[in-house]
């Protein structure tokens, strides 16, 4: 089961006892109210918050909810929409105060909600990158804490990133323990990614993919 960190609001893989940039406990990782919010898994739950809603291209009713890759629907279903307005905080699932809202009032959340462009969970904390960003994943850099605890990572293992266009991707750099989607070994060359997506970094350094997708810019109250 997800946990998620009591102070800063990461998320955390089942085996990780506290968090480890607080020094805080973990709490269980649930969905908002009604059980509506994204899942690190790139799921949505459904109606009752057990599983995917039926229907057509997304979990919404009637295929309206974001696609696996990210993108949403239009109001026929079949082309993107410009933004979707935010409902819930992509953190932790709690619905806005107002639609001028701009962060999430949970306690233990308090993200701003316009989500990033994708999250990648690991066990030891998760990585947020908005739209034309990137970042080095290694036992080094800003993310090193993520990683220190796999001697079998390199240093410098491979870049995440976000293209302007909302297309999310991995580039591996040449390390001799390899990174892999999905379970497969990928080469030294950019790969894209879609919600869902299991990277994993050596052998045992594992995160899954979630895309979001582009969300309407919120005013300040």
């Amino acid at each position: 089961m997800t946990q998620r960190c009591t102070v800063g609001g990461e998320l955390h893989g089942p085996e990780v006892p506290f968090c480890p940039e607080h020094l805080c406990e973990l709490a269980p990782y649930a969905p908002g109210p009604g059980g509506n919010g994204p899942r690190p898994d790139g799921t949505a739950p459904g109606p009752d918050g057990d599983g995917p809603q039926p229907g057509g291209d997304g979990p919404g009713p009637g295929g309206d909810g974001p696609r696996p890759d990210g993108t949403a629907p239009g109001p026929d279903g079949d082309g993107p929409q410009p933004g979707v307005p935010v409902t819930t905080c992509w953190n932790c699932g709690t619905p806005p105060a107002s639609e001028t809202s701009t962060e999430c009032l949970a306690p233990d959340c308090r993200r701003p909600l316009t989500p990033p462009a994708m999250l990648v969970v690991f066990a030891y904390g998760q990585v947020e990158i908005a739209p034309g960003g990137q970042a080095e994943l290694g036992r080094h850099g800003a993310y090193g804490r993520l990683f220190r605890s796999y001697p079998n990572v390199s240093r410098r293992h491979a870049v995440l990133g976000v293209d302007p266009d909302g297309r999310a991707w991995v580039t591996p750099a040449h390390t001799p323990n390899g990174t892999f989607v999905n379970g497969d070994e990928i080469p030294a060359a950019q790969r894209s990614l879609a919600s869902g997506d299991r990277i994993r970094l050596a052998r045992d350094a594992e995160g899954t993919v979630t895309l979001f997708p582009r969300q309407r810019n919120r005013t300040p109250e």
